[in-house]
């Protein structure tokens, strides 16, 4: 308990490792919290340095968070094609103007080069599954993968070029690779995220819509034993979503305990839990998180009626109902549930081609839900896109 109090309280492991060079007993219980995450993505530093973690026997079995940045370098050619992703990427781009700037600006080009043929070569020969499944195998105790855009994994000088042009996020190859991992290990893990940075992008329909059976077996496979699913997604490749592969994939968790589905930030995700969730029944599924979806009321009641005895926590944000009522999925709510917690923030419905907003105070709905208070909804905002206080 005092190391991981240590371990919990330093921002850095320095005071950690300063304990472990006290003897070699605080050395031996120490080990278990010097690198409770690593971050790994397809390139040689990375993957190697996961290898080295994954062999050493005191660090490898203190890793219980893997995080596989899901970046990937695009092909580009010439200097010229160069500069137009910086100015797509980035409004604040100024040709350069002096030798000095020019020099850092064709450095800055050719190592974003070097990343890409570094990471085509590892792809195409197969040692970034390789390595992936050979390092998890050795670190027995990771029980969280996450897919996130959020790291990238280049020397600080490349960074810090004005010129640095970062690798874009690819979250359909990244989510079926690591399905192929977990498949072919037979890793056990408990938690799986797909992660979106500040609420842009996520998997789409076409890793659904173009999924081989071999893919769905993988994915099926990797999913079995998953207690949290957290999935980020966007709206792009509707019929792939109409497929129904994520509800088949989502059925392996046969012990889900949490689920969250998140949509596109600031827009309606349009298609219906039906193809997401289907008729699937967690027996232990306690908490729901909805946010930026679109859900029928008669098959999100059914859903929340088939988990009555077990769910006690839902979250629903941006929530549109495109069939039915909020009025009616509320006392439908309130009479077939027993919850503990229950937010939901700007919840709306569809009339007559138009978005409502509906308003309500957080502390009413509780009331509502939850004890014995009045319908708190008040249908009195119209309009595409309004939000009204509440």
């Amino acid at each position: 308990m005092i190391f991981q109090t240590i371990a919990d309280t330093s921002p850095w492991p320095t005071r950690l490792n300063n304990v472990r060079l006290t003897c070699k007993l605080f050395a031996s219980l120490a080990a278990p919290f010097l690198l409770p995450r690593i971050i790994c993505g397809p390139l040689s530093n990375p993957l190697a340095t996961l290898t080295a973690v994954s062999r050493h026997p005191a660090i490898s079995r203190s890793v219980t968070e893997f995080i596989y940045t899901c970046n990937q370098y695009r092909l580009i050619e010439s200097l010229s094609d160069y500069k137009v992703a910086l100015r797509r990427e980035s409004r604040k781009f100024v040709e350069p103007n002096s030798d000095e700037e020019n020099i850092d600006l064709n450095k800055a080009f050719l190592q974003y080069r070097q990343q890409y043929a570094d990471q085509t070569a590892l792809q195409n020969n197969g040692e970034v599954i390789g390595t992936l499944c050979s390092a998890l195998m050795r670190m027995p105790n990771v029980k969280k993968i996450a897919v996130s855009p959020e790291y990238y994994c280049c020397e600080a000088k490349e960074y810090s070029s004005r010129y640095f042009l970062g690798p874009e996020p690819e979250y359909n190859e990244t989510f079926l690779l690591l399905a192929r991992v977990l498949s072919f290990t037979g890793v056990k893990i408990r938690k799986f995220s797909i992660k979106s940075l500040d609420g842009d992008g996520g998997i789409d329909g076409a890793v659904f819509g173009g999924m081989s059976q071999s893919d769905l077996s993988h994915c099926y496979n990797a999913f079995r034993g998953l207690r949290e699913v957290s999935i980020t997604a966007t709206k792009r490749n509707v019929d792939g979503w109409m497929t129904r592969n994520l509800p088949k994939i989502l059925s392996g968790a046969a012990n889900l305990e949490t689920l969250r589905f998140n949509g596109c930030f600031g827009e309606t995700f349009p298609i219906s839990t039906e193809f997401i969730l289907s008729t699937t029944t967690w027996s232990q599924l306690t908490s729901l998180t909805l946010s930026d979806t679109s859900v029928d009321q008669k098959d999100f009641l059914d859903l929340l009626t088939r988990h009555s005895g077990t769910l006690k926590d839902i979250n629903l944000c941006t929530v549109t109902l495109t069939d039915g009522f909020w009025k009616i999925l509320l006392e439908g709510m309130k009479s077939s549930l027993s919850l503990r917690k229950i937010e939901i923030y700007w919840p709306c419905e569809i009339d007559n081609e138009h978005k409502i907003v509906l308003h309500s105070h957080w502390n009413a709905l509780t009331s509502y839900l939850l004890g014995d208070g009045p319908y708190p909804l008040q249908n009195d905002c119209l309009g595409w896109g309004c939000v009204c206080g509440g």
